[in-house]
């Protein structure tokens, strides 16, 4: 071989070793884990992230108010009112707005009564105190238990004013 072959064979061996050495250095620093190239997917690890927000707006007219609502913890009616009536309705009736768009809008068949009022009915199973509290606490289908939203005095007081006010037991104190 003659020396000319041999520089531009040396030559190229050099170019490849220097493009072999420049890809693994930019693999190397454009690695996951290498702080100065990383590029930040989520907005809060950028240091300008409130300038990518966008402006707040104002709050809707049709936005439902929120309240402190002070009640007393045995005063059972307002619990109920608060807590029971978007599905059973004021009066136990199984009338509420929430329970009236599960059947209409989504098809939902209750498997027991949501009817609080009607205790000659066999398939109803809060017929009594006990039976309120136990489903409070437990919950039942799509009722969600409240054993962690009220306290047990405050279950009580609403099993008493289902059983007592609204099923009719005893309705001098409603």
């Amino acid at each position: 071989m003659n020396s000319i072959a041999k520089g531009r064979q040396f030559r190229s061996r050099t170019y490849l070793g220097v493009l072999a050495m420049l890809v693994g250095l930019m693999a190397l620093g454009c690695s996951q884990g290498s702080y100065p190239l990383d590029i930040f997917y989520e907005m809060h690890y950028q240091p300008y992230f409130k300038d990518h927000e966008p402006p707040r707006l104002t709050t809707p007219a049709s936005a439902v108010p929120y309240y402190e609502v002070q009640v007393s913890s045995h005063d059972g009616g307002e619990l109920y009112d608060i807590n029971c009536a978007m599905c059973h309705g004021p009066l136990g009736k199984g009338d509420g707005p929430v329970l009236v768009k599960m059947e209409t809008v989504y098809g939902y068949v209750p498997s027991v009564p949501a009817d609080l009022t009607a205790v000659d009915d066999p398939l109803m199973i809060a017929k009594d105190t006990a039976g309120v509290t136990n489903i409070m606490t437990g919950g039942l289908t799509v009722m969600p238990s409240f054993s962690k939203l009220l306290t047990p005095e405050q279950i009580d007081a609403v099993a008493n004013y289902v059983v007592d006010c609204l099923q009719g037991v005893n309705s001098e104190g409603c």
